[in-house]
């Protein structure tokens, strides 16, 4: 039988054991008696073996069965689960990952670990350093755990589970979204049609179509959705590892694995939230000592958290660490030739934290493997504005930082602010603005070459847009100053700008070249009287 029309279908539902399977040891090594967990770990390397067999492949099958035979002897209490065998397995997980990937490209798997079937066949735990005196009590017979009876059931609910899964091509995904964002544009455009004709009935149909198109953009984007959870599965092993090679203990909590985002946007966040966590566990967590000399705790924590804000996602790294000095981090900016002396005066303790994004910054005194080479959180601002979001970052130093992302719900249609700026017509993602304001003249205050005004005792830097883009202004010399407020590494500036338009839903297309090398420009949309508008990155820009 040709099994190589069922290749990817293998590919993906083995890919999801070993994630599961990692999970299961991470959390087995925080809680080695945890029923639940070895059952889980023992069915998902007892299920790889039984797929790779029906595929005829026969390496994945015999490393799957050897790792079973090893849970199957914790399962019964031949000896308990251990570290060792935490490694061993991550080891056999690792093989694994490697050999599925030479199924994806259609090659033969090959087992990469020397030793590694004999290593799980023959483990044995380590003798006890000093064995007990003769008169000593003589130790409690080990009584093999019985399998709960619901395993069986469980084991047969993952497998219908599958069968209620459809799994949708990408490309398809990416189709149905392109022609409902069409289908929108093309509803404003029969909108301002109706207008000039003026025809109750014609208003009435497309109010219809409109609902309908909005139910129909909702079930779109529901398709699009997947779980945080299906990122997360690699978080754990990254810090255990880290962790492990630093010498530090640390305990990684995730929340709100449920909490559902668009699939461009998960895809687009996993590096940053590795690059995050590594720099947490390297940059954040104290040695063991030192907490403790610290009077803490000698374990770290580090806890990521996503949760629903209206129509945005905000994740949150936070941990429990040394935390950053404000003052430090523009000392180090200085002396490296980063900042200027003036500059670092006028600094809030925000802007000083989001000195860590510039790029080269670093302050470690040596370059490891993980810090001191001065990337990291620069390519992590880039990637997260590049998905729509922003990032902003509070530390107290002895008690810890957290690094706030906040994402859109979509990258594809979204609400924006339609503004003019001379002849030309922009749209600002309305989740990049803080404030609409229409400020009069005499609020401006004069600092230097530059205006500002306060809003809420806080002084605001404003600039024009015009001048940012070059572009005449329209605005009147007397009369209010239509302002964005906006947010910029950290800190709230205002954007003078010739006119609001209103509000509008629209469809948001990657501009060609050479539109997309430009700084501060996101993508392009059309709007209902047919004009191409252009999205601004507002912070991007400034």
């Amino acid at each position: 039988m040709d099994m190589a029309k069922y290749r990817e279908l293998f590919v993906s539902e083995t890919g999801e054991y070993l994630r599961s399977m990692g999970e299961s040891i991470i959390a087995l090594e925080n809680d080695p008696g945890n029923r639940e967990q070895i059952d889980a770990l023992f069915r998902h390397a007892h299920s790889i073996k039984g797929m790779a067999a029906s595929m005829e492949y026969h390496s994945i099958a015999e490393l799957a069965h050897r790792m079973e035979d090893l849970m199957d002897r914790v399962r019964h209490g031949v000896f308990p689960f251990s570290p060792a065998i935490a490694d061993l397995l991550l080891e056999g997980a690792d093989t694994l990952e490697s050999m599925l990937a030479d199924v994806a490209q259609d090659q033969v798997p090959t087992q990469h670990a020397a030793g590694l079937l004999d290593r799980l066949s023959g483990y044995q735990p380590p003798e006890p350093a000093q064995s007990a005196p003769a008169s000593a009590e003589a130790p409690e017979e080990t009584i093999p755990l019985a399998e709960p009876p619901e395993a069986k059931q469980e084991q047969a609910g993952e497998h219908q589970e599958h069968f209620r899964t459809v799994r949708i091509r990408t490309e398809l995904l990416d189709r149905l979204i392109n022609h409902t964002g069409e289908l929108l544009t093309t509803k404003e455009r029969l909108k301002n049609v109706a207008g000039e004709l003026a025809s109750p009935r014609l208003t009435n149909a497309i109010e219809d179509l409109a609902k309908e198109l909005r139910e129909l953009h909702i079930a779109v984007q529901n398709i699009r959705l997947l779980p945080f959870s299906s990122i997360c599965d690699r978080f754990p092993r990254v810090v255990r590892d880290l962790a492990k090679k630093s010498g530090k203990d640390v305990m990684l909590e995730i929340e709100g694995k449920e909490i559902q985002l668009d699939r461009a946007i998960l895809e687009g966040l996993a590096d940053p939230l590795i690059h995050i966590l590594r720099n947490a566990v390297d940059h954040g967590i104290e040695s063991p000592e030192k907490r403790g000399a610290a009077g803490k705790d000698h374990s770290g924590r580090v806890v990521l958290a996503a949760r629903r804000e209206k129509d945005q996602i905000v994740v949150t790294v936070e941990d429990d660490g040394n935390g950053m000095d404000p003052a430090q981090l523009i000392a180090t900016a200085v002396a490296k030739g980063m900042l200027r002396q003036e500059r670092a005066k006028a600094m809030t303790p925000g802007e000083a934290l989001m000195l860590t994004c510039l790029p080269g910054f670093s302050t470690a005194r040596e370059v490891t493997e993980v810090s001191g080479r001065g990337v990291g959180m620069d390519a992590v601002l880039t990637a997260i504005k590049t998905i729509g979001g922003t990032l902003s970052i509070t530390s107290e130093p002895g008690r810890g930082t957290a690094i706030t992302l906040k994402l859109p719900l979509t990258i594809a249609i979204i609400h924006v602010m339609l503004i003019s700026c001379g002849e030309l017509t922009f749209g600002v993602p309305l989740n990049k603005i803080s404030r609409i304001l229409e400020l009069e003249r005499s609020a401006l205050v004069t600092r230097g070459k530059k205006k500002v005004f306060f809003l809420e005792d806080e002084e605001i830097p404003l600039l024009s847009l015009n001048r940012v883009l070059g572009i005449p202004s329209r605005l009147p010399a007397r009369g209010v100053v239509p302002t964005v407020v906006t947010e910029v590494r950290g800190r709230r500036a205002g954007l003078a700008i010739d006119r609001f338009i209103g509000q509008q839903e629209v469809y948001i297309k990657d501009l060609g070249r050479p539109l997309n090398r430009m700084k501060g420009l996101a993508g392009g949309a059309m709007i209902g009287d047919g004009q191409i508008i252009l999205l601004l990155d507002v912070a991007n820009l400034l």
